[in-house]
This record gives C-alpha cells, structure tokens and sequence, in this order.
C-alpha cells in the first residue's frame, strides 16, 4: 500500500509558491498582525479588570469612609423613676404623679413645690442638681395641676 502520492505537476508549482520569499514575508506579515490583535485584547482585558478592582475599592472605600463618618449619639442622663410597688387591687392607675413621689425622684433637700401665679413649680436649690436632671427645654416649663 502506497501512501505517498506521486509529485505531479501541480505539485512543482506548490513547492515552488511556498518556497517564495513574498510567501513567507506574507505569512510573517499575518503572524505579527495576530499577534498585535490578541496583545492589544489582552491589554484591554487586563485594563478592564483593574477598573472593575479600582471601582469596588473605590465604593468600599466611600462605604467604609460613610461609616466612619456618623457620630455616636451622646450620652443621655435619664431620670431615674422609682417602680411603683404592683397593686393587688383593680384600681386605676394615675399617670400623675403626686407632689411627694415627685420630691422623692430628686436627692433629698435639693428641690422643693413653689406655687407662683396659681401654678405649681419645682425649684432647685442646687444648680448642679437641676442641671443633671432637667434638660434645657424642661427648665422653661412649668408644672400645671
């Protein structure tokens, strides 16, 4: 069995065109234009890929800066109540409190009921004290029974 076939004449002028050196400058030609294609793709792969890391760094960053960025709520003095003991009865409770329970949530000696003008005040006789209790918009209202 014969596998190689005989040279015939258009064999000749094949070997004869791939012997030509505007073949292999051609086919050099083509190689360097793939090549340049498939560098230039890679480039702009690589260029892509490093926006898309900058962006989600970028927005990372913006989220970590926001978070950073909220101040911590200041600290709140609130005034402590007494509990009421439960009552074992079905009696309504008031929502008042009486003007003894009110002197009582206050150290003692340091306020005292002044009624001014018929309305009911609570006087501080120790401005640290009422500082510590009162807020600012509490100092300026007044008591009504």
């Amino acid at each position: 069995m014969k596998t190689n076939p005989d040279p015939g004449p258009a064999d000749a002028l094949l070997e004869a065109v791939l012997r030509d050196d505007g073949w292999q400058a051609a086919n050099a030609a083509g190689k360097a234009e793939a090549l340049g294609v498939f560098q230039s793709r890679l480039r702009m792969r690589r260029a892509s890929r490093w926006a898309g890391a900058l962006a989600a760094l970028a927005v990372a960053a913006m989220c970590a800066a926001r978070w950073l960025a909220v101040p911590a709520a200041p600290p709140r003095q609130l005034l402590a109540m007494k509990q009421a003991a439960p009552s074992t009865g079905n009696l309504k409770k008031s929502i008042y409190l009486t003007d003894d329970e009110l002197l009582a949530l206050f150290p003692e000696g340091s306020c005292f009921l002044a009624e001014v003008d018929g309305k009911k005040e609570l006087v501080f006789l120790d401005p640290e004290v009422q500082r510590q209790y009162v807020s600012e918009a509490g100092q300026q209202q007044t008591l009504d029974r």
